[in-house]
């Protein structure tokens, strides 16, 4: 349970929090179709059939997996491919962290990138990946204590999830996720051909299936079952987390008047 709860936790952070609220803002209740019909599928599929591989190869890592299987060629074009998206992903990262730390701490955006980037640091360098998989652990559930009471006071507010989703009724694109799914449809995610090989086969499949970052969790299983358990144990709690950052932002549209409009706040700032 603990390389699960890492393995979702690795992907739990700042620009899913921020993001997924944002795009409930914006979009409303479709953008669950990443989780239900992109993530999961994708996390049990690396569970059932491509964790026995990889555990299997004896080896740590899914670079290490690609010098073993094909040759050095591939494992420096892997490499180079990684350590560049890992940059560019660090960085948007750091900045989502550094935006909630300013509005909250007022902490100018600059320096809180640096201290953030510094204490990451530290702990990886002491630690290593046992370090970053227990604080993933932690930051699961201290991602949850701070959503969950973001969740029931917006729901009382606007008189629970039916007065949520009755209030806005009158776009029924923001509360019928699957509405618009038709070929050629309006849904905001797209249609059923988009859907399904689009974001679940090509998108979710490739990033959940090949993640260095996501899948070395599973790989530091302590056995074969624990391994492939790993993604599985991660999938149930990924089905309710949508709830958890979905729902404040379309309640964002409510109890923030204004939002997403010229002179209101951004969609970023929803949650």
């Amino acid at each position: 349970w603990v390389t699960g709860v890492a393995f979702i936790g690795a992907n739990l952070g700042a620009i899913e929090i921020l993001g997924m609220a944002a795009s409930g803002a914006e979009y409303g209740i479709s953008i669950v179709h990443y989780y239900w019909i992109g993530a999961i599928p994708a996390m049990v599929f690396l569970g059932v059939v491509m964790m026995p591989f990889y555990y299997g190869s004896k080896v740590r890592s899914v670079p290490e997996y690609l010098v073993r299987r094909y040759d050095k060629k591939t494992h420096l074009v892997n490499a180079i491919i990684f350590v560049l998206s890992s940059i560019l992903i660090a960085g948007v990262n750091l900045y989502a962290l550094a935006a909630v730390l300013e509005v909250l701490l007022g902490i100018p955006l600059a320096l809180a990138i640096v201290l953030s980037a510094l204490f990451v640091l530290s702990y990886i360098l002491l630690g290593g990946l046992t370090s970053a998989i227990y604080n993933e652990v932690m930051q699961f559930f201290v991602i949850l204590a701070g959503l969950i009471p973001v969740v029931i006071v917006v729901l009382r507010e606007l008189g629970g999830l039916s007065g949520l989703f009755q209030k806005l009724s009158t776009n029924p694109s923001m509360t019928h996720p699957w509405r618009g799914l038709e070929l050629g449809g309006n849904n905001p995610v797209g249609d059923w051909i988009g859907l399904v090989f689009g974001l679940a086969f090509c998108l979710s499949f490739g990033y959940w299936t090949t993640n260095f970052a996501e899948v070395q969790r599973a790989m530091s299983a302590k056995d074969d079952n624990a391994a492939r358990m790993t993604p599985i144990i991660g999938a149930f709690p990924k089905v309710v987390i949508p709830f958890a950052v979905v729902i404040p932002g379309m309640a964002a549209v409510l109890l923030l008047p204004g939002i997403g409009e010229a002179g209101g706040l951004a969609y970023n700032d929803a949650i």
